[in-house]
């Protein structure tokens, strides 16, 4: 049987794709009909988050809650990439959750990114070795390598790179585990479009 933890992180995985895939639609020409169930349908699932939270929070104690609002606070990166206009831009998408690789991939190449993806760490290792990116965005919970593993072999061989880590664990404190771990900063999902460019534009200043 799962534990609660991993149920929380089931449940905001799957509001992760209804919202984030809500968002690219609201990009598409829509009816005046479909634009309004759009809006409710992305008004319940936030408010659907926003239970979950709570539910969450009042779960665990006042040790493991402290700052549970969020985890998309600044922290200081290990490093930092210039990327030079003439340049292309590159990412690695690490992700095996397929709708929330669609969400990411559909929104970063929206920008005339490079995109590779991979569906698991020891995929993404692997494109690592052989591609120059200058941005990784890595899943937390992945199946075999999972992304903190991933992380970890990729900064004992670049320390700059920035790796911007995406968990659906509520957990504020495992924030930190992932910092040591290399991670530079970490977004929580469900990830909104204007928050995840700013985020990579202020990580990569691109």
């Amino acid at each position: 049987m799962k534990g609660r933890g991993s149920i929380f992180h089931d449940m905001r995985s799957s509001l992760n794709g209804v919202i984030c895939m809500g968002s690219l639609l609201e990009e598409t020409e829509l009816t005046d009909e479909q634009i309004d169930i759009l809006k409710y349908m992305l008004l319940s699932a936030e408010k659907t988050l926003t239970l979950i939270n709570e539910f969450q929070n009042k779960t665990v104690d006042n040790d493991s809650s402290r700052g549970s609002s969020s985890v998309n606070e600044e922290v200081t990166p290990p490093g930092n990439s210039t990327i030079e206009q003439n340049k292309t831009f590159s990412v690695l998408v690490a992700e095996d959750d397929y709708v929330s690789r669609l969400y990411l991939t559909t929104l970063l190449r929206r920008q005339n990114w490079h995109i590779d993806e991979a569906c698991d760490g020891l995929e993404a290792l692997e494109l690592f070795e052989k591609n120059n990116y200058q941005l990784i965005l890595m899943d937390v919970s992945m199946p075999g390598v999972d992304g903190i593993q991933a992380a970890q072999k990729i900064r004992s061989k670049n320390k700059d790179i920035p790796i911007l880590a995406i968990t659906a664990h509520g957990e504020s404190e495992l924030q930190e585990d992932f910092i040591q771990a290399g991670m530079s900063d970490v977004l929580r999902k469900p990830i909104h479009d204007e928050f995840l460019l700013s985020k990579i534009r202020s990580l990569c200043s691109v």
